[in-house]
C-alpha cells in the first residue's frame, strides 16, 4: 500500500479508535463480519478527511473523529451493500444488517460525543441521498444505464458523502470560502473516481474525475498546504492502478 506520509500517525489513530469502540466480544471490525474491502474501502474517507485538514494544521481531536464518524458511515453502508440474493436465502442478510446499522447508530455517537452534533443534520441529509442513488441502482439494474443517469447514481452514493467529508474536514481545519467550495469539490471527484473504478461500467469517467481532482490540486496550490491532497490523490490512482494490474494478471 502506498504511505500516506503527511498523515499516516492519524489514520492508525483513526483505525486504533474505531476497533476499541466498536469491539464485541474481543473482536474487532474484520472479525465480526467477512467484508471483502479493498485498502479503500477501509482507509479512503477517513483519509480524505484527514488529508484536508493537513492543508491548515496538524490534525486535532475533533478532525480524527470526524474522519472515524465518515468511515462508521461508509462501512455501513458497503456492508449492507453486501446483501444479496444469496444472504436473502442463508440468513446472512439478517447480521449484516444488523451490524450496518450498528455502525450508522456508531456514527452519530461519536458525533454528539466529540462535539460535532451540529453536523447531524448533514450527515441526515447525505445517508438520505445515498439511499436515493441506491434505489436509483436498484430500479435500473436490468436496464442499460446511459452515462448521464450513471454519473447522477454514483453522485449521490459515494461522491456524495466524500463531498461532505471534505467540506466538513475543510471547516474544523478553518478553510475559507472559496477554497472551501474547491476542497468539496475535490472530495466529490474523488468520489465519482472510486465508483467509476469500482463498477468499471464506464471507464473513462475514471480518467475524467483523476484529472479534475488533480485539477484542483492545482487551483488550491496557491491557497493551502497541498501536499496531503496530491498525497492522498497519489495513495488512490497507485491503489487503483496497482489492483488492476493484478487484476489483469489473473
Amino acid at each position: 500500500m502506498a504511505l500516506l506520509l503527511s498523515f499516516t500517525k492519524e489514520l492508525y489513530k483513526v483505525e486504533e479508535l474505531m476497533n476499541r469502540e466498536i469491539r464485541l466480544k474481543l473482536a474487532k471490525t474484520d472479525d465480526l463480519i467477512d467484508i471483502k474491502a479493498h485498502n479503500l474501502d477501509k482507509r479512503l474517507c477517513s483519509s480524505l478527511v484527514l488529508a484536508v485538514g493537513r492543508t491548515m494544521k496538524e490534525a486535532e481531536n475533533a478532525i480524527i473523529s470526524l474522519a472515524a464518524v465518515v468511515q462508521y458511515i461508509y462501512l455501513a453502508h458497503h456492508i449492507h451493500g453486501l446483501v444479496s440474493d444469496d444472504t436473502k436465502r442463508d440468513g446472512c442478510h439478517q447480521y449484516h444488517v444488523l451490524f450496518g446499522d450498528f455502525l450508522f447508530g456508531q456514527s452519530f455517537l461519536k458525533l454528539c460525543e466529540s462535539e460535532l452534533f451540529n453536523f447531524a443534520g448533514q450527515f441526515v441529509q447525505v445517508i438520505g441521498t445515498m439511499n436515493e442513488g441506491i434505489l436509483m441502482r436498484w430500479r435500473m439494474r436490468n436496464k442499460t444505464i446511459s452515462t448521464k443517469d450513471y454519473k447522477i447514481i454514483i453522485s449521490k452514493e459515494r461522491a456524495a458523502l466524500l463531498a461532505l467529508a471534505a467540506k466538513l474536514g475543510g471547516v474544523l481545519a478553518g478553510i475559507k470560502e472559496p477554497e472551501l467550495k474547491k476542497i468539496e469539490s475535490y472530495g466529490h471527484s474523488i468520489g465519482m473516481a472510486w465508483a467509476a473504478w469500482e463498477d468499471s461500467l464506464y471507464p473513462t469517467l475514471v480518467n475524467e474525475y483523476f484529472d479534475k481532482a488533480k485539477a484542483t490540486i492545482q487551483d488550491l496550490s496557491p491557497f493551502l498546504h497541498v501536499k496531503p491532497l496530491q498525497e492522498l490523490y497519489d495513495f488512490f490512482y497507485t491503489e487503483t492502478k496497482y489492483d488492476s494490474l493484478l487484476y489483469s494478471v489473473k
